[in-house]
């Protein structure tokens, strides 16, 4: 899914634009998450993922494209060595 396909998705409000953080990581996944949770990471013209080194980076992409908010989702291997479902990451939306 290319950035202007992230656009249309969020028009229709059927999907929500979504940086995902893995604990002691310094990249940051991009994509988007449906209604039913479900994440499609977005990707560049030659089709590799887009990838940033912090979430701020990953906010500018956004606001160039005309898009005022991302859900961050933050996830570690704590949350599933003590059995936690992917529902309980620590998730927030951010508005820039």
């Amino acid at each position: 899914m290319q950035l202007s396909e992230i656009k249309l998705a969020i028009a229709e409000q059927t999907q929500h634009p979504t940086i995902i953080s893995y604990a002691d990581s310094n990249h940051y996944l991009l994509g988007l998450k449906d209604l039913d949770g479900n994440f499609q990471r977005a990707h560049d013209r030659d089709g590799k993922p887009l990838c940033f080194n912090s979430i701020k980076q990953a906010e500018e992409l956004l606001k160039q494209q005309g898009i005022n908010y991302a859900m961050i989702e933050m996830q570690t291997a704590y949350d599933e060595m003590v059995g936690n479902s992917s529902a309980s990451h620590c998730h927030y939306r951010v508005e820039f």
